[in-house]
């Protein structure tokens, strides 16, 4: 079992932890393979999470029930998609070892189901020991003062030392124990109480020392009601000071879950009391983002509730979180306004949700059959690997049908990587009598639902640049020793003939001894560089001064780069990546380091990364409509490619085709120790007649007419005004990317002297093919109303959005493609046109709103 353990720890850290329906699905793959030996795995990898509760952990790990349908393939399948390499040495346990396993996991059980249910009696027995002994809660307990609300009958107050003297132990908080007046909240499981929370002047809490005696629990502000709910709004929020400030701003009755996890499991439980009840969770926010906390929603979803959410407008002041925070700062009638709201919503979402149990079918005749969506991507070329040079086709070839990846990716990351290696060494003249020059430097990212083998596929056509980088790292190690030795070397002569110094001026003291100090230093050798995965900019920078003829970036989550160099701290990482793209723009960081200024004097840097569909198409409506993005950046990819990524998938178990890979890697290395003046490139002189600027080379006489054709035709569309303004930023950069394109595919090619016509006819093609490409990444912004319809209508049927809902709760949580205020009401107004949604408005006595109904015929 030791070894399918780690096994599993290993493929874990491939798959992010923060994600809560992932993560009980990875607990159930990992208990129905080992059972509760699993535990350990499972909850040091659930640590990754910013979310984590060691509590929450436990409970959730002993809901789990083995053999749900989610076995361990699950978890491989997941490490896979995100990159893990299985080793192959996993065995499947034989019957007798999962026999030996399930009787041990059984005795594991039912021993710790005895020794918990003796800690939950304990509990319970000291619980009600201190409720005895405790006195009402007064209006100047610590804890009700500080939060400026009223005691109710449900709350007593106690000694600390007298808590203490029951309990036969300290309360503690975070390891600080609890002191003063503590207020007393007692907690029921069902209608018997389990437990109490102990709450000091200093919003320390801690309850009473029982595994489970929470799980569940609720304490509720007043009794609660008899019947089935029906007239009844009973709120649901995680602490006792929101529930306080709800109940006194609107009436209603109101518990308290008593943490955030446990909101579900308190709101499923109020549904089963009161089955015809609105519920409404009054959610905290998240304090780092300012979006309601994922239980509450997850609560709220559950039951066909709905979410109140504290509205600090904004300028949310540090710290504030919840609906006691708004009440003190915008008084209860806020708190009452947007509770009044979410109650009306949450009896629409419920009389809702009861006509159309079980799944719609009910009332499904009752509605319209919706109108189809038009398809939001629109169509892209495939990838011709005609299109690559003779040179690197087999190799690419080979490439796809191993690894069974798109095509578009290897060639993307392919011309990517030819042009990073070329960097400053050649530019081309497209034109036949000026000095514009463009250096072949490209910006890639490859675009694609998570599991499409994007990485592997970057891997893959990146190892030439890696084996170059390999090589140049073993050459610059044993410079590095050599330089080591001649230090040494140089300092003995040095201290040499600084004696032989001494001596002569102690002879003669007029006499030059500038002969015997002339020792030299050695030169420390400069590592070759080629690609930067994760520098910052001023590394980057200093990298790229060591390495005059560029760097390859390669990102494998290229927006997250993008988004940071966003930010207004960022200006100028973003202003050195601009120039970059130039290849041939000097750079000066004004900062200073190590005593100078860091000038390039001419910054040539190549883009390579992937990103998933949702997360771009985000990026550039931002970006495009006025956000810090908005400078032309994204549309600096001219290698942006978004294939369609369907079709038949073959097993490919075979070794790589050798002689392609061997003339694949020499292309690459060629291209490395370029002589330029070899193949006949040509470089300006200045007025002394000494080389000047950059080598180049131009185009031959059929190349030439080809592009002057292909750019009359592409300015001419530039200024029709046909365009959306980002499609005419995008391909106006085109002016470099066909002529660069055409040098590498020429000098991939083997080719000398101009660049050939043919070499030119394969650039266009990749405009072409390319232009598509992009048309399908900025339809998110020339139509983005269809694109947000269907992520609504994904999020009603995945549940994360109720049936019946309000708008605000489709842009709050921050969903790609749906934060955008004016893009979500232009997509709900295209769903109800449509016949998907039906609006209706609510008045409750505050602001009136639009409820929307989803159409249980769109949902199947």
């Amino acid at each position: 079992m030791t070894g399918d353990l780690e096994r599993i720890r290993e493929a874990l850290q491939f798959i992010p932890a923060g994600d809560r329906d992932t993560w009980v699905k990875m607990g159930m793959a990992i208990k129905s393979e080992v059972g509760d030996a699993g535990f350990d795995a499972w909850d040091a990898w659930s640590q990754q999470a910013e979310s984590y509760k060691p509590a929450t952990a436990r409970e959730v790990w002993k809901s789990i029930k083995a053999g749900g349908g989610v076995n361990i393939g699950t978890l491989f399948h997941e490490a896979r998609a995100a990159g893990w390499r299985d080793d192959g040495m996993h065995q499947a346990p034989t019957p007798e070892e999962l026999a030996e396993r399930r009787r041990d996991a059984a005795e594991r059980a039912a021993k710790d189901e005895a020794e918990t249910a003796r800690e939950r009696a304990e509990a319970a027995k000291k619980a009600a020991a201190i409720w005895k002994a405790a006195t009402p809660a007064t209006a100047d307990n610590p804890y009700l003062k500080r939060k400026r609300i009223a005691p109710v009958a449900t709350l007593r107050e106690i000694d600390a030392g007298a808590a203490a003297a029951i309990l036969g132990y300290v309360p503690k908080s975070g390891g600080e124990p609890l002191t003063g007046r503590l207020l007393v909240v007692p907690v029921k499981q069902g209608d018997r109480l389990s437990t109490l929370e102990l709450i000091d002047g200093d919003k320390r809490k801690a309850a009473l020392a029982g595994r489970g005696t929470k799980t569940g629990g609720y304490w509720a502000a007043q009794p609660l009601p008899e019947g089935d709910g029906d007239g009844l709004t009973l709120l649901i929020a995680e602490g006792v000071a929101t529930v306080l400030s709800g109940k006194e701003a609107s009436g209603h009755p109101a518990i308290a879950a008593l943490s955030a996890g446990n909101l579900p499991a308190v709101a499923k439980a109020m549904r089963e009391r009161y089955p015809l009840a609105a519920l409404v969770i009054l959610a905290d926010l998240v304090k780092a983002t300012g979006e309601p906390d994922p239980h509450a929603i997850e609560a709220a979803r559950a039951v066909a509730g709905m979410v109140a959410v504290p509205d600090f407008g904004t300028g949310r002041p540090d710290g504030a979180t919840d609906f006691n925070d708004l009440a003190q700062l915008s008084g209860l009638e806020a708190v009452g306004r947007a509770i009044a709201s979410a109650a009306a919503s949450a009896r629409a979402s419920h009389q809702q949700a009861e006509r159309n149990a079980p799944a719609g079918e009910s009332e499904g005749g009752e509605w319209p059959e919706p109108q189809a969506l038009a398809d939001g991507l629109p169509p892209v070329a495939a990838f011709d690997l005609a299109l690559l040079p003779d040179t690197l086709k087999p190799w690419a070839v080979d490439i796809c049908e191993r690894v069974q990846c798109a095509p578009d990716f290897v060639a993307a990351a392919i011309m990517a990587g030819l042009g990073s290696i070329i960097g400053r060494k050649l530019g081309i003249r497209p034109q036949a009598r000026t000095d514009w020059t463009e250096t072949p430097n490209q910006w890639a990212l490859v675009v694609g639902r998570p599991g499409v083998l994007k990485s592997p596929a970057l891997e893959a056509a990146l190892s030439p640049i890696k084996r170059l980088a390999a090589t140049a790292t073993e050459a610059h190690q044993a410079e590095a020793k050599d330089y080591a030795r001649a230090v040494k070397l140089a300092k003995l002569r040095a201290e040499e003939g600084e004696k032989a110094a001494r001596k002569v001026l102690a002879r003669a003291p007029d006499t030059d001894v500038s002969d015997y100090l002339n020792s030299e230093e050695p030169e420390a050798p400069t590592a070759r560089r080629y690609i930067a995965v994760d520098s910052n900019t001023a590394s980057l920078g200093e990298l790229h001064r060591q390495n005059p003829n560029g760097l390859l970036v390669h990102r494998d989550e290229m927006v997250s780069l993008l988004k940071g160099l966003d930010r207004e701290d960022q200006a100028e990482a973003r202003g050195f990546y601009l120039t970059g793209w130039n290849g041939n723009s000097p750079y000066t960081f004004d900062r200073i380091g190590r005593g100078l200024n860091l000038h390039i004097p001419a910054v040539c840097l190549s883009m390579l990364g992937s990103t998933q569909p949702g997360r771009i198409a985000e990026y550039i409506r931002h970006a495009v409509k006025g956000g810090a993005g908005d400078d032309g950046l994204i549309q600096r990819f001219g290698l942006l490619v978004w294939p369609d990524t369907g079709g038949d998938w073959r097993n490919v178990d075979r070794w790589p085709d050798g002689e392609a890979k061997r003339a694949a890697f020499q292309v690459y290395e060629t291209l490395d120790r370029l002589d330029v003046e070899a193949i006949g490139a040509q470089r300006d002189t200045d007025q002394e007649g000494e080389p000047d600027g950059q080598h180049y080379l131009r185009f031959a006489a059929g190349g030439l007419g080809l592009f002057l054709e292909w750019r009359t035709d592409l300015e001419t569309r530039l200024r029709g005004g046909d365009l959306h303004p980002a499609m005419e930023s995008h391909l106006s950069k085109y002016r470099k990317l066909v002529p660069t394109l055409a040098l590498v595919l020429h000098l991939a090619g083997g080719g000398t002297g101009p660049v050939t016509e043919r070499a030119t006819l394969q650039a266009l093609a990749w405009a072409e093919y390319l232009e598509t490409h992009a048309r399908r990444a900025y339809a998110s912004v020339t139509t983005p109303e269809v694109g947000a319809a269907k992520a609504i209508i994904a999020r009603i049927r995945k549940g994360d959005l109720p049936r019946t809902f309000a708008s605000w709760q489709v842009w709050r949580p921050g969903w790609a493609m749906l934060s955008d205020r004016v893009q979500v009401a232009d997509a709900l107004g295209l769903l109800v046109e449509l016949g998907w949604l039906a609006a209706s408005r609510s008045d409750t006595g505050g602001r009136p709103g639009t409820v929307y109904d989803a159409n249980p015929r769109g949902l199947s």
